[in-house]
């Protein structure tokens, strides 16, 4: 994951990954940081500095103990994008903004660009607070649905059939992914 999210966001998009993927985990309890870390293949030094910043704005919580580790300190539905984007934000360089005069810093003057970053922050931190990290999960839980139906769909109908005395098993029916899943174990 880090080498795909160098940049100027790269901080943020880690930040909401491991924060899905803590909500995810963290359904059966407490999750260790070294399974997030494997998982998302960020060192655990970095994901120690972001824990600390993520405990810190109350989003996580962490329990002590051999079953101890992390989990959201609210429901994923609770938690926004904006807000985890919000605890691990770095403050602006001014020291790298273009300035009227020429010059560089807070005492050159207005900054010819800072209306255009102030102007960009505020655009994504509202979009970014309509997104919980329940909406993600979903999200991610809608695209795995249609991956599985879109494999049952590519199958030749002769790949389906059973062989003549056999009768297929029974399915339970439930709502959500569990269906879908057996479906396309019980087709491979």
């Amino acid at each position: 994951m880090e080498a795909n999210t160098r940049g100027r966001f790269a901080r943020d998009r880690v930040a909401v990954a491991v924060m899905v993927d803590l909500a995810l985990l963290s359904q059966r309890g407490p999750v260790p940081l070294e399974r997030i870390s494997q998982r998302q293949r960020v060192s655990s030094y970095g994901l120690e500095l972001l824990f600390t910043q993520l405990r810190r704005h109350k989003l996580v919580r962490f329990t002590r103990g051999r079953e101890g580790g992390y989990e959201p300190a609210r429901r994923p539905g609770e938690i926004t994008v904006a807000e985890v984007v919000q605890c691990v934000k770095e403050p602006p360089d001014r020291r790298s903004t273009f300035c009227a005069e020429g010059r560089v810093g807070d005492n050159a003057g207005k900054c010819l660009t800072q209306e255009l970053w102030a102007g960009l922050d505020e655009v994504m931190h509202g979009v970014l607070s309509a997104v919980t990290i329940q909406d993600l999960i979903d999200q991610a839980r809608r695209r795995d649905e249609a991956a599985a139906m879109a494999q049952v769909e590519a199958l030749p109908l002769r790949a389906m059939a059973l062989p003549r005395g056999v009768m297929p098993k029974a399915l339970p029916v439930a709502r959500g992914e569990a269906p879908l899943r057996l479906l396309s174990e019980s087709l491979a």
